[in-house]
């Protein structure tokens, strides 16, 4: 007998967790309001992850410092050119995230090229659990992977995935984030460097620039799974067989701002409800789990 396979992202599974309505409703059935645009943080997140794609398969390949340089600040220019739902004014913006990103590399250019670069951007699947009837995958894209050497008194590394991120303000760093846990079990790693790249124009390079390591042991991320797995076999299955995902109300509103299918949670009976959907909502793209759009930002 053929087995179920059941795949996740560390986004789609936060945005299951956020609510699973919401997760039938934008993740399954692919609906978007027409005027839905993209939040900030994902339109920096994507050229960011561009150009510093470039810079460091330019380091691995041994190109000088100012060129690698160069060719990423070339990438972000065009990145955001091609940005074309974007919801921030590029005219403005570019110069912000291109100073930022470039002073970012000038900071940490010395660590930077005593790294032994192993992967860039290199998608991944792995099984977290299999059974007679259904295998879970899950599925991500590692933004960097390296050995660092010892430096400065600090510990060797291996396999050491890095997070880039873009911020404007000094959040602290949440360390059960699924998408850090993840990325280790992915990576055979119990570390993860989450590299913020602040856009801030008043904060010192030290004070915006930082490269915050996170470390999970083997229990924790073994615990990490073991919700997942749990999670997924117990919550999501019968509600994926059944074709009844609950809504999370307490989600309805976050921030001060309805969840973009509102109008149809609110509607009573599920004829109203479907018109609703076809008649408020387009077909989006289907879902690559690779994509930027799919790992950051989602919820």
């Amino acid at each position: 007998m053929a087995k179920t396979n059941i795949v996740f992202s560390a986004s789609s599974y936060d945005l299951w967790q956020f609510c699973p309505t919401k997760y039938d409703l934008s993740h399954l059935r692919r609906k978007a309001l027409p005027t839905q645009q993209k939040p900030k943080p994902l339109d920096r997140g994507t050229i960011i992850h561009k150009a510093m794609e470039v810079y460091f398969n330019q380091l691995a390949e041994g190109v000088h410092f100012n060129d690698r340089v160069h060719n990423m600040l070339m990438k972000a220019k065009e990145s955001a050119a091609n940005v074309a739902d974007s919801n921030i004014d590029m005219t403005e913006e570019l110069p912000i995230i291109t100073d930022a990103l470039a002073h970012s590399c000038e900071f940490w250019r010395f660590e930077d090229e005593h790294l032994e670069i192993l992967t860039v951007e290199t998608p991944f699947d792995y099984i977290l659990y299999e059974d007679d009837y259904v295998r879970i995958i899950i599925s991500g894209k590692v933004d960097l992977l390296v050995n660092k050497p010892a430096m400065m008194g600090a510990a060797a590394y291996t396999n050491l995935p890095y997070d880039h991120k873009s911020t404007e303000r000094n959040y602290p760093v949440d360390e059960l984030n699924n998408q850090f846990q993840n990325y280790c079990v992915a990576a055979k790693s119990n570390y993860i460097i989450v590299n913020k790249i602040g856009l801030q124009k008043t904060l010192k390079p030290e004070e915006k620039f930082l490269r915050i390591p996170l470390s999970y042991d083997t229990e924790m991320l073994e615990e990490w799974k073991r919700d997942v797995v749990e999670d997924i076999v117990e919550h999501y299955l019968p509600a994926f067989v059944k074709n009844s995902f609950p809504k999370r109300r307490i989600n309805c509103r976050k921030f001060n701002r309805l969840c973009e299918f509102y109008p149809v949670c609110k509607t009573s009976g599920q004829d109203s409800k479907r018109w609703k959907l076809e008649t408020l909502y387009i077909d989006r793209e289907p879902w690559d789990k690779y994509a930027e759009e799919d790992q950051e930002g989602a919820v």
